[in-house]
This record gives structure tokens, sequence and C-alpha cells, in this order.
């Protein structure tokens, strides 16, 4: 429901502005799709790639531990009932640090690659936003809009495959 109120604010600003600017001049609008330019920069599928190969290195990194877990759990279980509290003691104690250095790896990582992935897409949002500009500039514009914030336009105003071109051959 505030989504919905937010697009309706939005909407109604977008459109106050443009009629009062309209009987000023002659106003030229684009619109853009920037989850579209975003999945069609060829940088950004880059960034995607990069990101799920480190991933993908760090599960087998984490699929080793968790191996290395199951033999010595398994071997623990194997020889409990004949082994002496001393060697109990020393093998609980091993499972649980390595229990706890497979827990502190999977937080650890996933914070790492979720900050990774945040920083590396915020710059790709800022070299899309400054290539927006400049066309927008280059070409006259007086108004570049997101599609999300307009309920409807016609779409010979979008120019999001112009944009993605640009980047593209950057």
């Amino acid at each position: 429901m505030k989504n919905i109120s937010k697009i309706g604010l939005a909407a109604v600003v977008v459109t106050f502005l443009l009629s009062s600017i309209a009987y000023t001049k002659e106003l030229k609008i684009g619109v853009v799709d920037v989850e579209k330019i975003y999945s069609e920069y060829e940088k950004a599928k880059q960034v995607r790639e990069d990101i799920q190969k480190i991933r993908a290195e760090k599960q087998a990194e984490l699929s080793k531990k968790q191996a290395e877990l199951k033999k010595i759990t398994d071997e623990y279980n194997a020889k409990k009932s004949k082994m002496k509290s001393d060697e109990i003691k020393m093998y609980e104690k091993q499972i649980n640090d390595l229990n706890a250095e497979i827990n502190t790896f999977v937080k650890l990582t996933n914070q790492q690659l979720l900050e990774e992935n945040k920083r590396k897409t915020q710059v790709l949002l800022n070299d899309i936003a400054r290539v927006i500009q400049e066309y927008a500039i280059k070409n006259g514009y007086d108004l570049v809009v997101d599609k999300k914030s307009l309920p409807y336009f016609s779409s010979g105003l979008e120019i999001s495959n112009d944009i993605i071109k640009i980047l593209n051959q950057r």
C-alpha cells in the first residue's frame, strides 16, 4: 500500500513538474529502465559471473571443511564406546571447534560477498547514471526519468537501448 501511494505521489509530482515546464517551452523527455540497462550491461554481467565464481570457490572450501567435520564425527561415533574420557573430550572439542570455524566461515563469506557485490554494483550504477547524463546533455533532453516512477509513458520516449549500446561499446 505504501508503494502504491509513493508511486501515486511521484506521478503527481512528475505530472505537475511536466505541466508547469511544458507551458514555458517544449520539453524533451526520455525514459530509461535502469533494471534492464543493468541486466544487459556487459560489465554488470561480468561482475555477476565473478561473484558467482568466488561463491563457487568458497562453496568448495566449505565442502572440504564439512567433509572433515563429517569424518571426525563419524570416527568419534564409531569409537566413542571404547574411548576414555580424555579422548572423548578431545574429539568433542575438535568437533565443536570445527563447527564454530564452519559457522564463522559461512558468516564471513556471505558478508564479504554481499559487500563486494554492493560495492561493484554501486560503481556500475554510477557508470550508468553518468552515461545517461552525458546522453541527455548531448541529445538535448530536459528530463530523463526511470520508468519505475511512471504509471504510463509512450514507448517513443524510451532510450534504454541507446544507453545499453553506449555502455557496452565503452
